[in-house]
């Protein structure tokens, strides 16, 4: 489920442990969101790939660039790490990582507080087949050859450090920005521990500055004065009336009553291949944060 756009020794570790990840079928997931989120993806057919400037946890970004700065240092190689440092931002501006989060979960406490308005939201189920063959689907949005990775989040430290030794080892010296950019995207599918529970699925689209800011889904949006970045990218088989990629949508424990009956009036209009009988309602007893202190 993957394709470089670089193609060079330094792959090679990234693409043989996304390949361990993924020797299983790909699995249903689920995407958290407010209702207001949820509209606009039945509406529009399309989801949102943020920048990962904006993630929620902006260590992703940083923690593989220090782990690495750390391993050259302990090889004696501390030129190579300042190289490293300085070469950071520079590879930041100029290659672009954005991904869409799912889930495996379906119904769970935890996400519904955190990503799904303290539990007034709702959660969309994807198919399976929404994922199929990913880089030639984005390659048709996106051309030039971007790399397109599909595979669940990992939350072992030692295991990054292991992959980050590995690229290393294969780098000879030379371009310090394709080491940071290989860096930067094997740390993107890692995240800390405390982050294990929400067993994470991601969808990533990496590309050159210059050949994605230029494409007609690149967006920007403002959120609290600042710009964010993000891609719109249609999802696949929206238009199908036998394998559309949304199966069920689930209310969340908090959402006011009657919002099942809304949502089937909008779906009903919209002419959107989703019954009745699969818009659901979270079977877990909810009380909100806010009511607890």
């Amino acid at each position: 489920m993957t394709r470089a756009t670089l193609i060079s020794d330094l792959w090679e570790p990234i693409q043989k442990y996304i390949g361990a990840l993924n020797t299983r079928s790909m699995p249903a997931v689920h995407h958290y969101t407010s209702v207001k989120g949820a509209l606009g993806i039945l509406d529009s057919g399309q989801m949102w790939f943020t920048e990962r400037a904006h993630l929620n946890d902006p260590s992703e970004i940083s923690h593989g660039i220090d782990l690495a700065k750390s391993i050259l240092c302990a090889k004696g190689r501390s030129y190579d790490a300042t190289r490293l440092d300085d070469s950071t931002k520079r590879v930041f501006h100029d290659f672009r990582f954005f991904s869409a989060s799912f889930i495996f979960e379906h119904d769970d406490l935890s996400q519904w507080r955190n990503y799904s308005d303290d539990g007034n939201g709702v959660v969309l189920s994807f198919k399976a087949s929404a994922f199929n063959n990913p880089h030639i689907y984005i390659s048709k949005i996106i051309p030039d050859n971007p790399t397109v990775i599909v595979c669940p989040m990992s939350y072992n430290p030692e295991r990054l450090k292991q992959l980050i030794e590995s690229i290393i080892k294969k780098w000879t010296g030379g371009d310090i920005e394709k080491l940071c950019d290989h860096l930067f995207m094997i740390s993107s599918l890692f995240k800390g521990d405390c982050w294990k529970s929400e067993n994470e699925y991601r969808f990533f689209v990496h590309q050159k500055r210059d050949q994605i800011l230029k494409r007609e889904c690149f967006k920007v949006r403002e959120r609290n004065s600042n710009i964010v970045t993000y891609l719109e990218i249609p999802i696949q088989n929206w238009e199908s009336t036998t394998d559309f990629p949304i199966y069920r949508i689930c209310l969340g424990p908090a959402a006011p009553c009657g919002l099942d009956a809304e949502l089937s009036d909008f779906i009903f209009a919209k002419g959107i291949s989703i019954s009745q009988d699969n818009i659901v309602r979270s079977t877990i007893p909810y009380r909100s944060v806010r009511q607890i202190f």
